[in-house]
């Protein structure tokens, strides 16, 4: 069975969206602190799927040090970046 171009770009974008969470990397928080950045783009992920990084990571509480959302037009509609802060509270 011979795959098409169309069906080849239609499995890339399934998988690339399935394969899609949020992304959580460590960083030093203001107060010198360990903290970590957490990324939520696109229209698949939301800001629960975020605060459920942060829960996650953090073991359940934790205070958020700076929030922001942007919208970017693209040639293939907006695409919506996430970024959270995060220190762990212990």
């Amino acid at each position: 069975m011979k795959m098409t171009k169309t069906g080849f770009v239609m499995i890339v974008v399934i998988l690339g969206l399935i394969g899609c969470g949020p992304v959580v990397k460590p960083m030093v928080a203001p107060d010198g602190k360990q903290g970590f950045s957490i990324s939520c783009n696109g229209s698949a992920l939301s800001w629960t799927s975020c605060n459920d990084a942060a829960t996650k990571v953090c073991n359940g509480k934790y205070s958020i040090i700076d929030r922001d959302q942007k919208k970017i037009l693209t040639v293939y509609g907006p695409e919506i970046i996430r970024s959270l802060a995060i220190e762990c509270n212990n």
